[in-house]
């Protein structure tokens, strides 16, 4: 086994003998940190090089599979259809995503939502929203199995699956930049859905969460440039996705939806999102936010196969949502 340091050497030499971990590389160097055989320090000063030049496909694959080792097996024997990682939180607007989540639940499709309440403190957290709409939150494989028996959908936090990761999500506040562990948290996938939905902050990150899911193995997946770094589409503009569709890597091109909306919202609150699910507020934003992100992911599921007509079950489902 390499000496921690030896890593550092790879990644941090001068322009000419730096060079990028290999997947396994990436995934020896974060399995040394969590079994205690290398210091925080190194950790960090490792994630910060990386940060500054981005990090590889294959350095995100490495930290993903490291990681998902430390995932008890129990989760993966629930029986769930998309995995929807939620790590950004919201400031412009509620976290619409929710919605379409539960519209996917109420046809049937068993959605796994996860997050973390501590990543951004002055952003409004997706799991702030659940329990104003009904969906309930797991912290063990066995409460995540009854609450899906009862309602499709479930929220876990990051606690509850990969505890360790916590402390590392917590150096972004301490170095004032993010680390690719928080490319990495959103692709853990912990119940091994066989579809998964990333949001990102920065367009071109799609790319690198496709490579990097191709090589851990996943069969499906999409990841764009969502609002506010979400998992949920803008409307406003036109989307381009980055995914893999039965293991094999794909680009894609979403036009608008809707023009000329503006991008701010008052209220933002799960209440607010209710309201609006029950029909007692209308949002045109927020149905065009709703109806574009799930057209995507019943594209990406197979359940539609071109855009217009995955666009068109989505407002379907919409409409009649509460019959």
């Amino acid at each position: 086994m390499a000496a921690f340091s030896e890593f550092i050497k790879h990644v941090g030499r001068g322009e000419k003998g730096r060079r990028p971990l290999t997947q396994e590389e990436a995934r020896e160097a974060l399995d040394m940190y969590l079994d205690g055989k290398a210091e925080l320090l190194q950790l960090a000063t490792l994630l910060m090089l990386q940060r500054v030049r981005c990090e590889t496909s294959e350095e995100a694959a490495g930290y993903i599979q490291a990681l998902r080792g430390r995932i008890s097996p129990e989760w993966q024997e629930l029986d769930i259809d998309i995995d929807w990682p939620c790590f950004a939180g919201k400031r412009r607007q509620p976290p619409w995503l929710l919605l379409a989540a539960k519209l996917l639940a109420k046809n049937g499709i068993r959605v796994m939502l996860s997050g973390h309440m501590a990543v951004d403190a002055i952003k409004y957290q997706i799991e702030s929203a659940c329990p104003a709409l009904n969906i309930q939150q797991a912290t063990t494989p066995d409460d995540a199995r009854r609450i899906l028996a009862e309602d499709n959908i479930c929220y876990i936090p990051l606690s509850s699956y990969c505890e360790p990761l916590i402390d590392l999500l917590a150096l972004r506040n301490q170095v004032g930049l993010r680390t690719p562990l928080n490319t990495v948290v959103r692709a853990l996938n912990p119940t091994a859905a066989p579809y998964s939905i990333h949001g990102i902050f920065h367009q071109g990150y799609e790319q690198l969460h496709a490579e990097a899911a191709q090589l851990v193995g996943d069969k499906n997946m999409v990841a764009f440039k969502g609002e506010g770094g979400e998992s949920e589409r803008s409307p406003r503009t036109a989307c381009r996705l980055s995914g893999v569709s039965q293991g094999q890597l794909f680009t894609e091109e979403w036009p608008t939806y809707l023009e000329g909306a503006s991008g701010k919202h008052g209220e933002i609150s799960g209440e607010f999102l209710q309201k609006v699910w029950l029909g007692e507020v209308d949002n045109h934003y927020g149905e065009c936010t709703v109806i574009s992100t799930l057209a995507i992911v019943l594209k990406m599921m197979g359940i539609c196969s071109e855009q217009e007509q995955a666009l068109s079950m989505a407002r379907e489902w919409w409409e009649k949502r509460l019959s």
